[in-house]
């Protein structure tokens, strides 16, 4: 992060679906960080292979109300990043028992990202210090908001 830039944060899926559908308890702490998006002291990452699963989850597996209108909000907080070929190969070939979660790792580390925003800490054991991995209660407590 540049010395005066806003913090990159990336939300893995868990985080996002967190905010789209209010799941309790994890909205509450998922949702600050928008507000933080909001007031410009920060900003959010997804990735494009998060939101195909979002739009799934969303529209398919629970059908929320209003799930377009939710979804297009939430994008437009979020800038959208996408890891292409090479990251696929990466994370197909990690050590990440979870593949999916490895996709989104390597995709926020290609980018540059500075943040890991997850409510699955256990799952990224296998992460590099250039991207810490936080959930979105630390990352706020860190913050000091």
């Amino acid at each position: 992060m540049l010395k005066g830039s806003l913090p990159e944060l990336f939300l893995d899926t868990d985080v996002a679906f967190d905010i789209l559908s209010k799941r309790e308890p994890h909205f509450e702490h998922s949702v600050l960080l928008l507000e933080l998006a909001a007031k410009d002291h920060a900003s959010l990452l997804i990735a494009e292979s998060s939101l195909a699963n979002l739009i799934y989850l969303c529209f398919d597996i629970y059908k929320l109300k209003s799930a377009d209108r939710r979804l297009l909000d939430f994008i437009s907080a979020c800038d959208i990043i996408s890891g292409g070929k090479e990251i696929m190969i990466k994370a197909i070939s990690s050590g990440f028992k979870d593949k999916e979660d490895a996709l989104q790792y390597y995709t926020a580390l290609h980018h540059g990202a500075d943040y890991f925003i997850t409510r699955n800490i256990s799952d990224y054991k296998k992460t590099s210090e250039r991207l810490p991995v936080m959930t979105p209660a630390e990352f706020v407590a860190s913050t000091g908001v």
